[in-house]
């Protein structure tokens, strides 16, 4: 299969897997708000956001380093499956504990506590689901990726939608998320013993004298590359109070949806990028130009409709009690104009070994 061919084919698996995970988190986010309050809406997304956040820590760039890692050296791909699965637990139980003490130690409310435990669950299998998919990228088998998604997330429909037309507590739909993401690890599992035949779990802490600088530096960048979209609505809850979370949370929830685009872009990318930046770089730089080129022209009329038309957005899809949100979309229009015109230079930073030029771009933007 030659190159056009495989990455057109990638393509359509990557948009198939963020596709189903985005409608199922989009169509879900948009119906809580409709059939409950601001205030437990804000609860629901504070404790989703904490463990999405954590998720972050949990992940340390071990995700992006595995599939940039098996790309160039898949010959040794089950030892440098073990020496990142090691790695990966640790800091998922590291990450589970903190998001505990953080429950007991701010002053929140019964019900923000009591969800935020149960998405500390949550925030486990979703980060090792999450390895296996940048597992199956490593090896360009983005098949197993999308069939994985689907199971997890057409699961998390179902579940959840029953949930809400029942009009169960908000506790019980974000049990519903657990028990999808147990799901989606389940058929994880499965699907890495295809990838690697005989694949082993057991612990191994040690050959990573190679890899240090390169996993601070991917960890570092991961961390504060999403602390922009994560650490604001934790502090908003401290600050103002779970009302607010769930007015801002209204409008960053829209902006997730052409989010999407460049995403796919670098899911599919990502791993070919690697190879040709060593076999071929004036083919990775060609490479670089389109998707940047690509992403200009989507941007422009998104940044805009949104824009300018954020007050009629946000009554049609939520009502009138969310009118607050309107400066708020507006202010993330600019945002994702930004986002879009960024995101190729920083994959192009990545996958030519430059990641400590990027973690210094990021540490200054956040700044």
């Amino acid at each position: 299969m030659n190159e056009v061919k495989k990455i057109k084919q990638n393509s359509v698996y990557s948009l198939l897997s963020i596709s189903s995970r985005l409608i199922a988190n989009v169509f879900i986010f948009l119906l809580i708000p409709r059939f409950y309050e601001p205030e437990a809406f804000g609860q629901f997304t504070f404790a989703h956001t904490l463990s999405n956040t954590l998720i972050i820590l949990a992940d340390f760039g071990f995700d992006i380093l595995l599939t940039i890692e098996l790309a160039r050296n898949r010959d040794d791909a089950s030892r440098i499956f073990r020496q990142f699965f090691t790695l990966k637990g640790i800091f998922s139980f590291s990450s589970i504990i903190v998001m505990w003490a953080f429950a007991f130690t701010f002053d929140i409310t019964a019900s923000s506590k009591n969800l935020i435990m149960i998405f500390s669950f949550f925030l486990f299998f979703t980060t090792l689901t999450n390895f296996f998919y940048a597992l199956f990228k490593g090896f360009e088998k983005f098949e197993y990726e999308t069939n994985v998604s689907l199971i997890m997330n057409i699961s998390l429909l179902i579940i959840t939608i029953v949930f809400i037309f029942l009009k169960v507590s908000i506790i019980l739909i974000a049990v519903g998320f657990v028990v999808s993401r147990i799901i989606g690890f389940t058929s994880g599992l499965v699907y890495s013993k295809k990838v690697i035949p005989g694949i082993r779990y057991q612990p191994l802490l040690e050959g990573f004298s190679n890899l240090k600088g390169d996993m601070l530096v991917f960890g570092f960048h991961l961390f504060f590359s999403y602390l922009f979209f994560q650490l604001d609505t934790i502090l908003l809850t401290l600050w103002k109070g779970e009302y607010y979370v769930g007015i801002y949370q209204s409008a960053f929830k829209l902006i997730m949806l052409p989010l999407v685009i460049p995403e796919i872009l670098i899911n599919v990318l990502l791993p070919v990028l690697s190879r040709m930046f060593k076999e071929n770089p004036i083919k990775w730089e060609r490479t670089g130009f389109y998707m940047n080129k690509i992403l200009l022209m989507i941007v422009i009329p998104i940044s805009i409709i949104l824009f300018i038309y954020a007050k009629e957005i946000l009554n049609l899809i939520y009502g009138v009690k969310y009118v607050e949100a309107v400066p708020v979309l507006q202010i993330f229009a600019v945002i994702i104009f930004v986002r879009f015109s960024l995101e190729p230079f920083a994959l192009m930073l990545t996958t030519s070994n430059r990641q400590w030029f990027r973690l210094y771009t990021v540490i200054a933007e956040q700044s």
